[in-house]
């Protein structure tokens, strides 16, 4: 993955671009360090690929508890320019989905990866705590 050098970084509503990208750059180091099998499948897709990969997107999943859940984690991209692109609820499962678009940003020609590729779309989902049965809500409060 490397250290992100951009020179065709510009700054953006909330921010910069160089510093997103090392965000996305920082979750992506972790969940490969505690996902050996995901760590095992990305070194092999990087070795094939000689990292020519673009990042569709990204998913998080969260708790609508206490000041967490959807607002939690998308205020903070908003600030860099994520717009809100639609959502599901899946009233069976207590869950909400919201999808956010990108900022509009330059890509070289032959941008990938994190560095230098297209920013990916975030998905963001949030299980409804509170209409869980009392049981399960125990378990996250």
């Amino acid at each position: 993955m490397g250290s992100l050098d951009l020179p065709h970084a510009s700054p953006f509503k909330g921010g910069s671009e160089t510093f997103l990208r090392n965000v996305f750059e920082n979750i992506l180091k972790t969940y490969l360090r505690k996902n050996p099998t995901a760590k095992t499948i990305w070194e092999l897709v990087q070795s094939v690929d000689s990292e020519k990969i673009f990042y569709d997107h990204f998913t998080f999943r969260t708790l609508k508890v206490d000041g967490y859940g959807i607002d939690s984690l998308s205020s903070f991209f908003m600030d860099y320019g994520y717009k809100i692109g639609g959502g599901l609820d899946f009233p069976k499962k207590k869950l909400r989905v919201l999808w956010f678009s990108p900022p509009e940003v330059q890509v070289p020609n032959d941008g990938h990866g994190i560095a230098n590729g297209p920013l990916p779309r975030l998905v963001i989902a949030e299980v409804l705590v509170d209409e869980l049965n009392v049981e399960s809500q125990s378990t996250y409060m």
